[in-house]
């Protein structure tokens, strides 16, 4: 069992864990990616290719919901089997992008990894998104970190 207090405090992992929540549920009902070879001819290949696809999101889909459907997420507390550690990895890497893509595209990338976001000179939205990354990204570190 992979168990960890996050550093963020608590009062804002309870305030943005239902928009992390949300983000989830939205990634959940995006497309998947097309095959990445178009001009491949065996439908065998890829149907398995996409199944396999299908199959892998669906699995690291369920080990973040049972991360964040823990009450004691909404708190700091990260409590996983390391079982799921990966597939959790996995999973916040989409839903991170897609905040990204989504909520935060007026932020420079460099900025986002890097930290340099003044709070004064964005939205109020664009804060809560903001916080929600900082947040899954703490996640992943402290994964991370746990599994090293």
């Amino acid at each position: 069992m992979i168990e960890f207090r996050l550093k963020i405090d608590s009062g804002i992992t309870r305030v943005v864990a239902p928009l992390i929540t949300q983000c989830y549920s939205a990634c959940r009902k995006r497309r998947m990616p097309a095959f990445p070879y178009l001009e491949e001819m065996d439908e065998d290949l890829a149907d398995a290719w996409h199944n396999s696809l299908v199959d892998d999101f669906a699995n690291d889909r369920q080990a973040l919901a049972r991360l964040l459907n823990n009450p004691r997420f909404a708190h700091g507390y990260v409590e996983l089997s390391e079982a799921d550690a990966e597939l959790v990895m996995r999973a916040i890497t989409e839903v991170r992008l897609y905040i990204r893509e989504r909520h935060l595209p007026s932020i420079l990338d460099a900025d986002l990894e890097s930290g340099e976001i003044s709070f004064s000179k964005i939205s109020r939205e664009e804060q809560s998104f903001y916080l929600a990354y900082l947040v899954l990204a703490e996640v992943q570190e402290g994964l991370i970190y746990q599994l090293l």
